[in-house]
This record gives structure tokens, sequence and C-alpha cells, in this order.
């Protein structure tokens, strides 16, 4: 849950407080901080709980992520089950009346649903990688109306998610490399079951090539992002082809998630650029 958490906060509070967009004033974006990360925080625990709590699920955890809940015996099914039947209406009153973004928290219950009850992680890895793309938009998009106090967003915010999700829908197949064991035993489909570890490894490294030469080209080739984005995406590649062991792998995927971090900030390293410049 960390990664994805702290990726999607920063990605709505970064994308706010860059001044790119029309949105608020990064000092009012910073003291929205607490609700953006709340916001997020409620919505991708009931992700997690949805997603924790079938047998395949269970079964794959205890392989993959044996301290989990479940696996652990510290949760059961029907317990998981009822604390969702709770939280959920419990969530969407949050968002609705007090943190804001209530379509996007809708939207991310579908979502939810596609991914864990209608079998979308497990159908094929294409779908899986499109829902998970799908997801960083609605959940950027929302964290970015409570960063911004807005009701909407604009074009060029759209424009710019847009691109985040099909990053992420092109690369996201980095974090099955660490699970292929659990993958394997739940039989779901993922890009190093079905294509082959190495060719898996290959397609992440064109896209983290290639998405960083293209994120850096639409601002105008920062000259401190250059250096930032370039570095981690070298060490991502490295590791992708270097380091090729679970262990390894999971670290890799953290890399990969600061690499992404790194995407995040071009907005508002390319606003200082250009306000230094003036």
């Amino acid at each position: 849950m960390y990664e994805p958490f702290t990726n999607l906060t920063l990605l709505g509070v970064i994308t706010a407080a860059s001044g790119q967009f029309g949105t608020s004033s990064s000092i009012e974006v910073l003291a929205r901080s607490p609700e953006t990360f709340g916001w997020v925080w409620l919505n991708v625990f009931l992700f997690s709980i949805s997603n924790q709590r079938s047998k395949e699920s269970i079964l794959e955890d205890s392989i993959n992520k044996p301290w989990r809940p479940l696996p652990a015996g510290k949760l059961n099914m029907c317990q998981a089950r009822r604390l969702l039947l709770i939280a959920i209406p419990f969530v969407f009153a949050i968002c609705s009346f007090y943190l804001g973004a209530a379509q996007e928290t809708t939207l991310c219950l579908v979502l939810t649903w596609m991914y864990n009850d209608l079998g979308g992680a497990d159908e094929h890895f294409v779908l899986r990688n499109m829902i998970n793309g799908a997801a960083y938009f609605i959940y950027g998009s929302g964290a970015l109306k409570v960063a911004a106090g807005y009701d909407s967003v604009g074009f060029d915010a759209t424009l710019w998610l847009a691109i985040v999700s099909c990053i992420v829908a092109t690369t996201m197949q980095v974090q099955d490399l660490k699970d292929q064991d659990g993958d394997r035993a739940r039989s779901r489909s993922t890009a190093p079951l079905d294509l082959g570890d190495w060719f898996c490894r290959l397609s992440i490294v064109l896209g983290v090539a290639l998405w960083s030469a293209a994120c850096l080209s639409y601002w105008s080739w920062p000259l401190i992002g250059l250096f930032v984005v370039l570095s981690l995406g070298s060490i991502v590649v490295r590791r992708l082809i270097t380091l090729r062991n679970a262990i390894e792998d999971a670290l890799t995927y953290r890399w990969w998630s600061i690499w992404m971090i790194s995407i995040f900030f071009l907005p508002l390293i390319a606003h200082l650029r250009d306000a230094v410049a003036l």
C-alpha cells in the first residue's frame, strides 16, 4: 500500500502546486495536504481490503506477502467483507460532505469492483495494466481536486494526468516481476508469466526510456528534471537487466516508484525554471 499511496498523493499535490494548470497557490495547496492525504488513504484503504479478501488473494499473499492481515490470520474473509460494508458508505459520506471529489471516489469503487470482483486483475495482463492506468488517472484527478480546492480539472491538467496514466499502463508490469511465484499459484495472467521474464523486462526498459524522453520533451527539457529523471530511469533500467531475482525485483519496483515521482515533479520544475527566467 505504501508505494501507490505515496505516488497518488504526490501526483495530486505536486500537480496542483506546480502553478502550471491555473490551480490554487502553492501555499493553499500545501495547507490542504492533510485533506489530500486523507482522501487518497481512504480510497486506497477500500481498494486494499477488497483486493486482499478473496481466497485467491489469500493464497497469493501467503506466498508473496504473508505478513498481510488475512494470510497472517489477524482477519478472516467474513470480517473483511463486513469491514467493507461499513467502510464504503463511511468513506463516501466523508468525501461527499467534507473532503470533496466524491465523483472520483465513486469511479474508484467502480475500478475496484472491476479489478477485484470481476477478475480484471486476473483476466489478462493488458486489461490489468489498463485498469491500473485508469486508476492513476482517477485517483490523480481526485487528489488534484482536493489539493486545489476545485470542483473540476482543466484540460491541461487532464492531459498531464492522461500521460501519467499511459506511463503506468505501459510499465506497471514491473510490479509483477517480484510476485511471480504467487501469481503462478493463483493462475493470474501477468506479463512475466505470459510473455516470459526477459521480454517483460525489455518492455519495461523501453517504456522507461521512451516515457522519460517524452515527458522531458513535453516540459521543454528542464535541466534539473533532465538530470534527475534520466538518472533514476537509468537505475531502473540497469536493475531490470542485471538484478533478476525476487528480492532485487522488489527493490526495482521501489526504484520505479521513485522514478515515477520524479516524473510527477516535472511540472513544478518547469514552472520554477520559467519563473526564474522572467
